[in-house]
């Protein structure tokens, strides 16, 4: 429903060009936004190595406030006109307001005997169930990243996956050096429930990667820069990488995983019956 309260949410018409979908309001605004944020942002984002560069609707339909897509295969997707409105135009980040997550472990992550006594100083816990977890930094909408993530569970053979991020940013940097450099300037924007934050993905200190936050779930919609195919080419360059280099560890109820959050992304594979307890501290 369009708000009698804001008249400038009011759309006029869609129409879909080349590789951009023009929006027009009904108080003379209009631009046009890109076929594959788009689809990156509807309903359920995709994984970004199952995200189309070159996708383009099979329909496309403009009604009561909203703007309704159909992308191939029969998948259906509404954007309001406030959600585009709101989006319409880039937002640049500077890193004055994204402070540095330090490396605190020598090692990405380590794998130690669970101690018997629970450990209640974690800044926040939750847990993991048969269902895939995408790699990622934990916690990024928050101006400040959590350091260190253990793991533990009480299922026996609970899979997790680990990936060495600085690792995969250095193989990066010499086999797609172009995607490299424009990932090296990039801050992207993070939002879960009411915390938002941007950081940057690589921290780099004379002239050595020491630090990598990413994390495509918890990706808001914010564009944060003009050139959306590189944008959006450089991260699957990075997602393959990535998935190449995934560490899938088998955890016994007896063991630990301590995970430095600022060089390792952290996931699971499917598992029926699995339980994983994450705990995140500063």
């Amino acid at each position: 429903m369009v708000s009698k309260l804001n008249p400038m949410y009011a759309l006029k018409s869609a129409r879909p060009l080349q590789k951009t979908l023009a929006v027009d309001w009904q108080d003379g605004f209009s631009t046009h936004f890109a076929y594959v944020w788009l689809r990156d942002n509807g309903h359920r984002r995709p994984s970004l190595i199952h995200l189309d560069l070159h996708t383009k609707p099979e329909d496309v339909g403009c009604k009561d406030g909203a703007v309704s897509i159909t992308w191939p295969p029969f998948l259906n997707a509404m954007y309001t006109s406030r959600f585009l409105r709101d989006h319409a135009n880039i937002k640049p980040i500077h890193s004055t307001t994204c402070p540095v997550t330090k490396k605190v472990l020598q090692v990405p992550w380590r794998i130690e005997h669970r101690p018997v006594a629970e450990d209640n100083v974690c800044m926040a816990s939750t847990s993991w169930g048969s269902n895939a977890v995408e790699h990622g930094t934990v916690f990024p909408h928050l101006m400040s990243v959590p350091s260190i993530v253990t793991l533990d569970t009480d299922w026996a053979d609970a899979q997790v996956n680990l990936i060495d991020g600085v690792q995969c940013l250095s193989e990066m940097s010499y086999t797609y050096p172009e995607e490299f450099r424009f990932l090296r300037k990039l801050f992207i924007e993070y939002e879960n429930g009411i915390f938002r934050a941007a950081h940057p993905i690589m921290n780099i200190e004379h002239e050595r990667i020491t630090g990598v936050c990413f994390n495509n779930e918890l990706r808001s919609p914010e564009l944060t820069t003009e050139s959306i195919e590189a944008f959006y080419t450089s991260l699957k360059v990075f997602h393959r990488i990535c998935c190449d280099h995934t560490h899938t560890i088998t955890l016994q109820p007896q063991q630990r995983i301590v995970v430095d959050n600022s060089q390792t992304f952290i996931g699971a594979p499917p598992q029926y019956g699995r339980r994983v307890n994450v705990k995140i501290f500063n």
